[in-house]
């Protein structure tokens, strides 16, 4: 049992649920009326004071205050009940870890017996004080820059009652296991630093073993549950990467489509003018040489892999604008690659851009060609172009991260290739001659 005197009840109770609340709500960017925060502060009040003429013990009776300061939050305050469990914690957390700081430090600097402060009302008033102005401060310095650790607000104008779906339960579980731990820490210094001064009895401090036992299980339980979470977003944020690369593909195609497409306008403005003025066999002889020059990338691509399909659609209609020949052989399924799409996309992207930059440079009518075919126990890419050959003094260089002809900030397109094929124990071989370059990738297929 832990009296309380009214002078208690107003200069350290009572102020110190405001400093909580508004310390709570201050973190989390929601706002709460002056009223609502008066009536939160005489209510939890009153709580405090019943519950510590009760015969709880010390720690315990804490527990069930924090329990009831949450009901009262969301009963005035009208938001989700996560949301209010998440704002009470991050308050609570903050003030108990200045409380565990600031309580002992003050009793060593002073010299005063726990005993002599607990039943003591002016000097509980005096030892709080210090505490107050450093939630003060705290909040102060929070709002001055905007700070928040949790933004609950909706575009930076919340009000009570518009703010219960907005935390969703999966972070939800993963805020409780961050703050849960640092409350109980702080509680369980609290209670070791009185049990150091034999303020309570040895059957007070076993009741409250066997309560933080039972909240270390319940932490325990939520962990497993949020590392299965934590799992399942890494899934859902790996397939929005491959989606996001796919995406990025297409708009390439797009764009080379809308390029192709432009292209053929004026092809058909001039087979319509030499039409026009009789010239049937000039029109003949344009048609065959478009024809002779033109390649569809959509009889060229044949995959059943969506990533890579993209990203062949996208490097033929580029191939197209530079005027190069584009080759493209797909013997085999794409299906079971061990590598992810955005590795696959990486490595055969860089390969695929290389070769046509290389054959770009020797000038248009130029090939370029690639041949995807599984051989024993290996999928087998070969990527080959009839440009320049490179030299035989930085061919043991190009793989280097250092290492790029291109200039400043470039030529990491080839360490990248070799990061991701050794990850999953692959080869890579270079051959070149004068009349082509021929990168080979070997990419163990991934046992089942």
């Amino acid at each position: 049992m832990d009296d309380m005197s009214l002078l208690q009840l107003l200069f350290v109770s009572l102020p110190e649920v405001l400093l909580i609340t508004a310390l709570s709500f201050q973190l989390t960017g929601l706002r709460l009326k002056l009223l609502d925060l008066i009536v939160v502060g005489l209510l939890q009040t009153i709580v405090a004071y019943l519950v510590r003429l009760s015969p709880i013990p010390f720690g315990v009776h804490s527990i069930i205050q924090i329990i009831i300061f949450i009901v009262i939050l969301r009963i005035i305050t009208r938001n989700g009940f996560r949301v209010v469990i998440i704002t009470a914690l991050l308050g609570l957390t903050i003030y108990a870890s200045l409380e565990a700081l600031i309580a002992p430090t003050l009793l060593n600097l002073s010299g005063y017996d726990l005993n002599e402060v607990i039943y003591n009302p002016l000097m509980r008033i005096i030892f709080f004080f210090p505490q107050a102005v450093m939630i003060l401060l705290f909040i102060f310095f929070c709002k001055k820059f905007s700070y928040r650790l949790v933004d609950f607000s909706q575009n930076g104008h919340a009000t009570p009652g518009q703010n219960k779906n907005i935390l969703d339960r999966s972070y939800f579980y993963l805020y409780v296991l961050v703050l849960l731990p640092v409350q109980l820490m702080a509680l369980l210094n609290i209670v070791f630093f009185t049990s150091q001064t034999n303020t309570f009895s040895n059957q007070y401090l076993n009741f409250l073993i066997a309560s933080f036992s039972l909240i270390i299980v319940f932490i325990t339980v939520l962990s497993m549950g949020a590392i299965k979470k934590i799992s399942t977003l890494i899934g859902k944020e790996s397939e929005a990467k491959s989606a996001t690369e796919t995406i990025s593909q297409l708009d390439k195609l797009i764009q080379a489509i809308r390029k192709t497409r432009h292209d053929h306008n004026h092809h058909l403005q001039t087979i319509y003018g030499l039409l026009e003025i009789n010239e049937y066999e000039m029109a003949r002889e344009y048609m065959h040489k478009l024809h002779l020059h033109l390649s569809t990338p959509a009889q060229l691509v044949k995959t059943d892999h969506l990533g890579v399909t993209a990203l062949l659609y996208a490097k033929a209609g580029l191939a197209e604008i530079k005027g190069l020949d584009f080759e493209v052989q797909v013997d085999d399924s794409l299906k079971d690659i061990p590598l992810s799409t955005i590795e696959l996309n990486s490595v055969l992207g860089n390969l695929i851009d290389n070769a046509i930059e290389a054959a770009a440079d020797k000038g248009e009518g130029e090939k370029v060609r690639l041949e995807i075919s599984t051989e024993p126990g290996e999928y087998q890419f070969v990527i080959a172009n009839s440009g320049h050959p490179i030299p035989q003094e930085i061919m043991n260089q190009i793989f280097e991260t250092t290492f790029s002809t291109k200039g400043k900030n470039r030529g990491l397109g080839l360490p990248i290739i070799k990061e991701i094929t050794e990850k999953y124990s692959g080869t890579i071989e270079i051959n070149t001659s004068p009349n082509e370059t021929v990168f080979i990738l070997h990419i163990p297929i991934a046992k089942e």
